[in-house]
């Protein structure tokens, strides 16, 4: 058999320089032929990658060849990849093997995703086309495409800012004027309605694999979902009427599509797969994970092995069959769960595709899950993938359905391209269902809203003296954004080769000050004085939510803010409530007199009591209550309020000086005003 017609199986890429010197040169006066037309497909699996080059025809599509590299290591978990840099290599070497053999330079390369978190949403729209005299192919594809878009956006909604990329989708209705069609090409109408499935993985399941791509120097042309591809070589539309479940049983994952009514209506996936039975080798036997596939896989009678003890060992295929009864069956279990839940009930029949399905007894434990004829359970073969040509020599098996739907897929219906646009320099892809804007991008680029919303500086409240006193924040820096060198806005939109530069937002900063900056502490100062045998605090200081403070300090937002001024006496005094003639340190003291730490303010003596002198001839008065006689002064001249004074004091100025009070008849007096009997005179 030729190399173009034998799939290829290896353990590890080739080494560098193991062409001969002569193969080389040869190699060089080669011409490799573009890809053109040629359709490469990958299906990046979890123990394998293979690799298939076909070409659509009239009818279906011929194999060309076709390459299968498994991991040296374990570099993927579930369908994801864990060791992007390994998958890269495997990668590269498929695609060398294959432009080796055929002379061909391969750039463009379609691939399948798979991934523990497959999210499934439905969702139409509706296009008006009034204005068609008939509907075409692309008018239905520009619908359906349509309707994608919509998903898209009713999947955002559901899930919020999860970064998840929509990887296929499938017609389940179309609706002409409300009514089911199942052909509208050729007819006419208002309205058309599509009505979708769509699959959803996150972005870092689908990141992985195109940086696994990106690595081994391809583009991603298309993408599809893992059982989406197998669905398309193995249960055709012509066949989706009846109501058919199939399942790809790979290595990491087990992908579940099911078909009903002429379309696909549901998919699931499960993390149980061809792993978990080898998983459970490795625990019965005690060997590594590579030695339990070859184990899992042998087709001799009997298996000799190496345990991890250095044990030599044998065992039977018999043997190895009753071992992997039970994993088999919690296989099973876990398979018609995963239908049950997609399809809503029992299929009429089951397709089993992917490596998985060889598992002995498999078909069987599956149709006893279902409780459905074990004859309606059938395992992939080639007889079974339709719409597949080639070379009776080319050993094609049910472990080959989803790279060859990959390339089934890649020709047929809507294509899953991926839009590359650069955003501050680094690659963001987005596929092209999407009407993408600069906001759009940003998030697929992990950025988050508020670097490009920003925001203002916070404002800062206090009291200051019973009064409310608001500092305003500064005003955010707004982001800038240009594409392709131009200014542009978040709504504007981007397209592909796009150089989108985004200058993150500057918030503002926010509204701050110092107690010094609403109130002068330059002569702040609380200390000590004792007033009237109590000690008291005297000084200048502010009181922040009621504690003193004389140094300089953040006002936080709500504090309340007092300033307290007792640097005189009379100030002290009025704050006190303290009344009369006061001495500091021993001295008369006046109110505006300034006061030190450790002042001693005390009362003054008792002040001197005027002495009544008895007259029998004079003028009658009260005198502080009291009645009195002012003798009349010489000459018969009418006595003034400054003869009082000479009279009951030695030293008038002095009294004066010391009294609070000093009134005649209630009013202040003063030295001139004359006195009349019955005066009331008050000297205090």
């Amino acid at each position: 058999m030729s190399d173009a017609q034998q799939p290829r199986r290896r353990g590890r890429p080739p080494k560098a320089g193991a062409v001969s010197a002569k193969k080389r040169t040869n190699s060089a006066k080669r011409t490799k032929k573009q890809q053109g037309d040629i359709i490469f497909a990958l299906d990046i699996g979890t123990r394998t990658v293979v690799g298939v080059l076909a070409e659509k025809q009239e009818k279906g599509f011929k194999v060309l060849d076709m390459e299968i590299l498994e991991h040296e290591k374990r570099s993927m978990t579930d369908g994801q990849i864990d060791d992007i840099e390994a998958v890269a290599q495997a990668i590269k070497a498929v695609r060398s093997a294959l432009e080796k053999r055929n002379s061909i330079k391969l750039s463009r390369v379609c691939i399948a995703a798979a991934g523990r978190a497959l999210k499934t949403t439905k969702g139409s729209a509706v296009c008006d086309v009034s204005d068609k005299s008939s509907l075409s192919a692309e008018d239905l594809k520009a619908a359906e495409l349509e309707a994608v878009r919509a998903t898209e956006a009713k999947f955002s909604e559901e899930y919020g800012d999860s970064a998840f990329y929509c990887v296929g989708h499938s017609v389940t209705g179309i609706l002409l004027d409300g009514y089911r069609s199942a052909k509208p090409e050729g007819h006419r109408g208002e309205k058309l309605e599509t009505e979708i499935i769509a699959a959803f993985l996150p972005a870092y399941v689908v990141e992985s694999l195109c940086s696994a791509v990106d690595i081994a120097g391809l583009d991603v042309a298309g993408l599809t979902l893992e059982p989406i591809a197998a669905m398309n070589v193995i249960v055709p539309p012509e066949l989706r009427m009846i109501n058919i479940a199939l399942c790809d049983i790979g290595a990491g994952t087990s992908d579940v599509a099911a078909s009903r009514g002429g379309s696909v209506v549901a998919y699931g996936m499960a993390t149980v797969a061809g792993d978990e039975i080898t998983e459970a080798v490795m625990q019965k036997l005690l060997v590594d994970f590579n030695t339990a596939e070859r184990i899992k896989r042998a087709e001799e009678s009997e298996i000799h092995f190496t345990d991890i003890l250095l044990s030599e060992r044998c065992i039977t295929a018999e043997e190895r069959d009753t071992l992997l009864e039970q994993p088999t069956y919690e296989l099973s279990q876990t398979i018609c769960s995963e239908i049950l839940a997609a399809n809503g009930e029992a299929p009429q029949a089951v397709f089993l595709a992917g490596g998985g399905s060889k598992l002995k007894g498999l078909p069987a434990m599956i149709a006893t899950g279902l409780g459905i004829d074990e004859s309606r359970v059938a395992v992939g073969r080639r007889e079974l993938m339709r719409g597949i040509t080639a070379p009776k020599s080319m050993n094609i098996g049910t472990e080959h359905a989803t790279p060859l739907g990959i390339a089934v897929t890649a020709s047929d219906g809507i294509r899953y391209d991926f839009t590359t646009i650069s955003l501050n320099g680094r690659k963001i892809r987005a596929l092209d269902t999407s009407r993408l804007t600069v906001f759009e991008l940003t998030a697929l680029g992990g950025i988050k809203p508020e670097k490009l919303m920003g925001r203002s500086g916070a404002s800062l409240s206090f009291t200051l003296d019973g009064e409310r006193v608001t500092l305003r924040g500064t005003p955010m820096t707004p982001a800038e954004i240009s594409v392709n060198g131009k200014a542009a806005a978040l709504n504007s939109t981007v397209r592909k080769g796009d150089e989108v530069t985004v200058v993150f937002a500057e918030n503002g900063e926010d509204a701050a000050a110092l107690l010094s900056d609403v109130v002068d502490i330059s002569e702040a100062a609380a200390f000590t004085v004792s007033l009237l045998g109590k000690d008291v605090t005297a000084g200048f200081y502010a009181l922040i939510n009621g504690k003193t403070v004389t140094a300089d300090c953040d006002i936080e937002n709500g504090d309340e803010i007092v300033t307290v001024s007792r640097r005189t006496l009379a100030e002290l005094c009025a704050q006190e409530g303290v009344s009369g003639e006061l001495m500091i340190n021993g001295a008369a003291a006046s109110g505006s007199q300034r006061l030190n730490a450790g002042d001693v303010i005390t009362a003054a003596a008792p002040k001197e009591q005027p002495v009544q002198i008895p007259s029998t001839d004079g003028i009658e008065i009260v005198f502080n209550g009291q009645n009195a006689v002012f003798p009349q002064p010489e000459g018969g001249r009418e006595p003034i309020f400054l003869d009082i004074l000479a009279a009951f004091s030695d030293n008038p100025t002095q009294l004066l000086a010391h009294s609070d009070r000093i009134t005649i008849n209630g009013k202040i007096a003063r030295l001139d005003d004359k006195i009349h009997g019955g005066d009331e005179i008050v000297i205090e």
